[in-house]
């Protein structure tokens, strides 16, 4: 199947051949086969994967998938080579302090997000 993932400042690529891909989907991470059926989603934050080897960080947006086609319009998108594992443990550390401290809904709400998206993020690093 073809593959693009795309974000509004650039294409990351299009065009890609693959066999199988993850796709994190707000519900959780999705397989997509050639065959799959036709399906659109709303993209949550993760780890894009193309035949279990190329993988991608992305955040927010959505994906649609027809006719062997699938293209994930995501809000943010980097290749693993451009995150930098520093910021990300900085960013995570941050957000279990806030965690752990503050009794506000709304910052303990942002903190649980940017505490996932690190954490997951840093997942790139490892293997």
């Amino acid at each position: 199947m073809k593959v693009s993932l795309i974000t509004p400042e650039r294409r990351i690529f299009t065009d890609r051949e693959a066999e199988e891909v993850q796709v994190p989907s707000r519900d959780g991470y999705l397989g997509i086969l050639p065959d799959h059926f036709p399906l659109m989603g709303t993209l949550g934050v993760g780890i894009l994967e193309l035949d279990g080897k190329d993988k991608y960080a992305v955040e927010g947006g959505f994906f649609q998938f027809e006719r062997g086609e699938l293209i994930v319009l995501a809000k943010l998108a980097w290749r693993p080579e451009e995150l930098k594992k520093k910021e990300l443990k900085k960013e995570r550390e941050k957000a279990l302090e806030v965690l752990r401290t503050s009794s506000n809904p709304e910052e303990v709400e942002r903190a649980s997000y940017q505490f996932t998206r690190a954490s997951v993020f840093l997942t790139l690093f490892k293997a």
